[in-house]
């Protein structure tokens, strides 16, 4: 019995739905979960980027890509940690995030990669890929650059200057690489430039079904 298999086992008898919603950064997944997350009168939530930090390096993006883009290589032990927990009624405290997450009947979780990544696998019962250009991803994010008020000028060219050339030189191709893994696992595909509220109806209406 591999990994997944064995976390498979373990969960059969939990009440818990575990909901992943996967996309690019700037596909809205936050937007999208929190929505979601009210229309399901509160459930829990983890966000990935509370438990990974991910460089820009390109050389480092380069080599993931060139040895085939796999999604294991991508570690989050504590996140999966935390969602044992949570499943089995345990509260948790992300370690990059500040409030404590309480256990709830739904628990939403940002995950770019789906059920792409085995350590987490087994322990999800809904994925959900939010389809988005790369280009259009890549645009919303400096919009939110932009729109942060806590940055000088200065900063906010160099960030957005940076983004731009990591995005020239790999970050398409990790973006596209990303979203490979996440889409062939998903089980639900939304148009992400449908208005958010939209995309968390068609969220909550899966899972209703399968509730």
């Amino acid at each position: 019995m591999d990994k997944r298999q064995a976390a498979a086992v373990a969960k059969q008898d939990d009440p818990s739905l575990v909901i992943a919603v996967s996309g690019t950064s700037g596909a809205g997944k936050s937007s999208v979960i929190a929505t979601t997350a009210e229309m399901l009168m509160g459930a829990a939530r983890l966000h990935f980027d509370d438990y990974v930090t991910l460089g820009n390096d390109i050389a480092q993006i380069r080599a993931w890509i060139d040895a085939g883009a796999d999604p294991d290589e991508i570690k989050t032990p504590v996140m999966a940690v935390d969602l044992r927990n949570l499943i089995s009624g345990k509260p948790v405290q992300p370690p990059n995030g500040g409030s404590i997450v309480h256990p709830a009947n739904y628990i939403m979780i940002e995950e770019p990669f789906g059920r792409a990544r085995q350590e987490l696998a087994g322990l999800i019962d809904l994925t959900v890929y939010i389809d988005v250009p790369p280009e259009v991803a890549l645009a919303r994010r400096i919009v939110r650059e932009i729109a942060s008020p806590q940055k000088q000028a200065a900063q906010l060219v160099g960030e957005i200057e940076g983004q731009l050339l990591a995005f020239l030189a790999i970050g398409r191709d990790a973006y596209l690489a990303a979203a490979r893994a996440a889409r062939d696992s998903a089980d639900l595909l939304l148009d992400g430039m449908l208005p958010v509220d939209e995309l968390a109806a068609s969220i909550v209406e899966e899972v209703r079904r399968r509730s």
